[in-house]
């Protein structure tokens, strides 16, 4: 009898030990959960001693749960921030020109402007307005762009041709800016397939961005391997850095600080976009003095 109330004794007491482990490992993690909800910030893990391995796994669970939760308010917070710096770039965007246009209207009205002071000023305004409609234009266009439903057509192009005349389109404004053009083609055509009108449009922003960047000299050069059909965009410039071309295509980004170029800083974007739309590949990179924007394409047919 005595063994039995030993025993029984024994193993009262082991389990009112692990009772106590228990309890005090439970309220442990429970005054951590608590400081976590206080001070989600800190990005804590709950510790504590625990008893057996479900109560690891439990905390493990919880620690997992937490850890998730953390990554998600840093994604969550990241975002925030993206938004607000692109509401203020927005904002600077459409308020720059809109500024310009009520200054030049308040000079219009003013009894004391001559008439030829008048029709400059007039001129002066509908410029700022189409730069104003060009902004609105992109920023619903950028919107359409990343809906699901945005529709592409794709068919056969050639590339060269289509090079070629883009080019020419710009040819003007080049002599203009006193910016040398080199067009590098391969002999034999090359064939992609792709929405005519959005690799035009891809086309002809890349065409702009160096027309606004260059210095000096712009080239584009084609070339195709058995894959795949590739085309650079190269142009001198001296104010973009490397560490800046992880930020080329994002939204709302310049290159130029001032935001005074007259962009809203979407025309990369919406290329990317585009691009990734039709299959294809876009990236950027320095290569000594020169910025290059590099396209890649699948390779459908090629005639000799």
């Amino acid at each position: 009898m005595i063994y039995i109330i030993i025993v029984l004794l024994i193993l009262n007491i082991v389990f009112i030990t692990r009772f106590y482990l228990l309890n005090r490992v439970i309220h442990d993690a429970t005054k951590q959960i608590e400081e976590i909800e206080l001070h989600p910030e800190r990005n804590r893990q709950i510790k504590a001693l625990a008893t057996n391995k479900k109560m690891e796994k439990l905390l493990k669970n919880i620690n997992d749960i937490y850890g998730a939760r953390q990554q998600e308010r840093i994604i969550y917070q990241r975002r925030e921030t993206q938004i607000r710096r692109e509401i203020e770039n927005i904002s600077h965007d459409l308020r720059t020109p809109l500024t310009s246009i009520i200054g030049y209207v308040e000079l219009i009205q003013d009894p004391n402007t001559l008439d030829k002071e008048k029709e400059e000023y007039t001129q002066i305004i509908k410029k700022r307005a189409k730069i104003l409609q060009g902004f609105i234009q992109d920023f619903y266009e950028l919107s359409r762009i990343e809906g699901e439903s945005y529709p592409i057509l794709l068919d056969s192009i050639n590339v060269q041709s289509t090079l070629s005349e883009a080019v020419v389109a710009y040819y003007h404004d080049f002599e203009k800016k006193q910016i040398q053009v080199e067009i590098d083609f391969e002999e034999n055509d090359a064939t992609i397939i792709a929405d005519k009108i959005h690799f035009n449009r891809v086309i002809n922003n890349l065409i702009q961005n160096a027309l606004k960047y260059a210095n000096t000299k712009f080239s584009i050069k084609q070339f195709t391997n058995t894959k795949e059909c590739r085309i650079q965009f190269i142009n001198d410039n001296s104010k973009i850095k490397e560490e800046e071309i992880k930020y080329i295509f994002d939204r709302f980004y310049s290159g130029d600080s001032s935001r005074n170029n007259q962009s809203a800083g979407l025309g990369l974007t919406i290329s990317k976009l585009l691009v990734e739309k039709m299959k294809g590949k876009i990236g950027a990179c320095i290569d000594g003095d020169c910025f290059i924007i590099e396209l890649n394409w699948p390779i459908i047919t090629r005639s000799y």
